[in-house]
Parts: C-alpha cells; structure tokens; sequence
C-alpha cells in the first residue's frame, strides 16, 4: 500500500497541549494498514507557560521527543516513591510507561515543539460535536499533593479490564467511521 502521512487539524486536548495527529487508528480502522494499531505518531506544541493537567496512559507508552525548545516531564511511576523532573532538550526524548503519573511543562518563554509516538497505538475518540468520547490518556483533576495523600492510588485507573473493553469498542468505532 501507497500512502502519504500528512499532519492532521490541531486539537487541543484535554491537558492543554495542542496535538496534530499523523499516525493513527482514527485515520485507517482496525485494518487500514497492517501496523496502526501498533504504533502511532503525533505532533505536540506547548506554549510559554503551558502547564498539562496530571495525566496516566493505563495502556500505552508513550515516547515524547522534543523537536525544539525544552520542556520537563514531570512523572511519578511504581518504582519511585515521590515524583521526579527530567529536562528534556531539543533532539532529545523520554519515555513514559503504561501506568506512570505524568505531567509536561514548557517553563520556558518559547514554544516547544514535541514528537509523540505512542505504542500501542493512541486512541482519542470524538463525537460530532467534538466531544470526547474515548481517551486512552486519563487527564486528572487532582495535584501532585492530593494523589500523594491517596497514596497515588487513582479510582479510574483500578478497573483496566473495563478501560480495555472501552478502548477496543472506540477502535471498532474508529474503523466503522473511516473513508471507503
């Protein structure tokens, strides 16, 4: 198969940061080629100041790559009792488990623009009206204090069995909508 990837329409999702999806499930279904459901590829771009809501993948890892301009990951996973600050620079990345607290800040005066690439591949889901049916990121409303005085333990993220039945309806949802 022949394809060109091209950018997709910006979207700013639920932690604040501007997204351009290229590769991914909402663009080809389940069956479109055979590696989406593998792997999939956006753009970010986190203004000055921009600070994300706290947020989990309870199923995918996520490779955040900076293009340009530095940001911090701020990340708390099970084998570190408190959060940690990686710096992240341009031409450099981090990596972030299934499972794993984090949080993305641009600290600096100019913009950053960052690379995604998610496996398995990133599901975020739309309605019409654009709102979000499916995400596979659980944006948290909660700081850094109040999940550690719950002992990080996060009522959403208990029932993965629920989040993966959830997750593969949006995907054969996904795939009912793509073009011909």
């Amino acid at each position: 198969m022949q394809h060109i990837f091209k950018i997709g329409e910006a979207i700013e999702v639920p932690d604040g940061t501007v997204v351009q999806s290229s590769v991914a499930p909402s663009q080809f279904g389940l069956d479109g080629l055979p590696m989406m459901d593998q792997v999939s590829v956006a753009q970010g771009s986190l203004s000055p100041g921009i600070c994300s809501n706290i947020h989990v993948h309870p199923i995918v890892q996520q490779v955040t790559w900076v293009l340009s301009g530095r940001l911090t990951v701020k990340m708390k996973d099970a084998e570190n009792e408190h959060p940690y600050e990686l710096e992240v620079v341009e031409q450099q990345a981090v990596v972030t488990h299934a499972g794993t607290l984090f949080q993305l800040l641009n600290q600096s005066e100019n913009h950053c623009q960052t690379l995604y690439i998610v496996a398995p591949a990133f599901v975020f889901e739309t309605d019409a009206s654009g709102d979000v049916i499916y995400n596979d990121a659980l944006v948290l409303n909660e700081g850094w204090d109040q999940l550690a005085a719950v002992g990080w333990r996060i009522s959403t993220l208990q029932d993965l069995h629920t989040i993966r039945k959830n997750r593969q309806a949006s995907l054969e949802r996904l795939a009912q909508r793509r073009p011909g």
